[in-house]
């Protein structure tokens, strides 16, 4: 078992998480890691997706190559999965 300590949050939170802990079958400690997971992950696409805008706006040039490549690996076999070979 992981070390854990306490964090201050209002008693309507608490009982929030509680209830969709009990609801996931989770335990309310996991369940907040994995909603800090999930907001991670939203934070990286965002970041992914204006990094992509960015390109699109500034260097669409650049982005056409990027894209052409991707097509490229994804039509090679080195991109396709494991299990289609």
């Amino acid at each position: 078992m992981s070390e854990t300590t306490t964090i201050r949050v209002r008693r309507e939170t608490r009982d929030r998480v509680n209830r969709l802990a009990k609801a996931r079958g989770v335990s309310a400690p996991d369940l907040i890691g994995q909603l800090v997971d999930r907001a991670e992950d939203d934070e990286l696409l965002a970041a992914h997706a204006a990094a992509y805008d960015a390109l699109r706006t500034n260097a669409p040039e650049l982005l056409r190559e990027i894209e052409s490549e991707d097509h490229a690996w994804d039509r090679s076999k080195l991109g396709s999965p494991a299990g289609d070979a």
